[in-house]
């Protein structure tokens, strides 16, 4: 199996897990939107890391990859994104601006996820 897949799926899992806990916590306090909200945030921010591997393997498989395929890429993807969570955000207040924090903890999720395993095969060789 694919190391970015299995990356992937447990940050997915993560996330499931962490949109569950968040709609547990905010349900308790009787403020279900919110954690409505935090959730779809998570499945925003996994929305994009997906289209951003699909970008990133199709522009590199084409024959001849380009930096400013990739970056237009993710500027419109990046800029439909924001505009999109600006928007349900303002129109849902005050809730909504849980998107912002669950957007927020995925990508710290998918960090994490990347950055952690990278260091600790950098220390067993050193």
């Amino acid at each position: 199996m694919d190391v970015n897949k299995l990356r992937m799926r447990r940050a997915t899992a993560i996330a499931i897990a962490i949109g569950v806990l968040a709609l547990m916590a905010t349900g308790a306090l009787d403020r279900w939107l919110l954690g409505v909200f935090m959730s779809a945030g998570l499945a925003l921010g996994w929305l994009n890391a997906r289209l951003t591997w699909m970008s990133i393997v199709r522009i590199t498989d084409a024959e001849t990859p380009s930096k400013q395929k990739l970056a237009l890429s993710s500027a419109s993807r990046l800029l439909i994104l924001t505009a999109l969570s600006i928007v349900i955000a303002y129109f849902t207040r005050p809730y909504g601006v849980g998107i912002f924090f669950g957007l927020a903890v995925f990508q710290l999720i998918l960090i994490l996820h990347t950055v952690v395993p990278e260091v600790k095969g950098l220390r067993q060789q050193s």
